[in-house]
């Protein structure tokens, strides 16, 4: 079941301010806004055009991101929306997720299993996968992929807001390394069988 896509906008507004929000339908609530049934904050600073938009995923995650911004100065904010946009964290077909009960519910009807015990049997494969890659091993499941972990070493990065300088430590990641079948069945071809 598709869950619906959240948005982050910017409207600017009649003194200049913007403001900034957050929408399932961004073209609706700019008219809702326009027509003086959006925010307080609209209402009181008329609003005139769309400055920027981009999709962000779930409303919590939107909120998240809306208060992110909020938070920022005005010259800021825009760059910061824009970023928001690029990021692969906040793509455009997040309504297609599947969430865990949605996982659950699959599982239990493709095995026939009850929910519970199909719940048991997911989180113990996941707990058991997380364990030993903690401690360093490889799990791979043949045509599925392999995870593991992997070392990261310290680096530079930069603030998206602002742009200073942020110095990265190195750490250890996680990794997944999707298998032939599973690339296949994605790429909705069929995997080549070994001679």
């Amino acid at each position: 079941m598709a869950h619906p896509l959240w948005h982050l906008y910017l409207l600017e507004c009649a003194d200049g301010s913007l403001y900034t929000g957050i929408a399932i339908d961004v073209q609706r609530r700019f008219h809702e806004h326009l027509n003086g049934k959006g925010a307080r904050y609209t209402r009181s600073h008329k609003a005139l055009r769309l400055v920027a938009c981009c999709p962000v995923g779930s409303r919590s995650e939107a909120l998240r991101a809306e208060l992110e911004i909020k938070r920022l100065p005005k010259a800021k904010k825009i760059a910061a929306v824009q970023w928001f946009a690029r990021s692969p964290n906040h793509d455009s077909q997040r309504n297609d997720n599947m969430n865990k009960s949605e996982l659950i519910e699959a599982v239990a009807k493709s095995a026939e299993l009850s929910k519970v015990d199909a719940e048991k049997a997911l989180s113990a494969v996941i707990a058991t996968v997380v364990k030993a890659v903690a401690k360093g091993d490889t799990v791979t499941l043949v045509g599925f992929g392999t995870f593991k972990s992997s070392k990261r070493a310290a680096r530079t990065g930069r603030n998206p807001a602002t742009g200073a300088a942020l110095k990265i430590a190195a750490t250890t990641v996680p990794r997944f390394t999707a298998g032939a079948t599973f690339k296949a069945a994605v790429a909705g071809k069929k995997a080549a069988k070994k001679k």
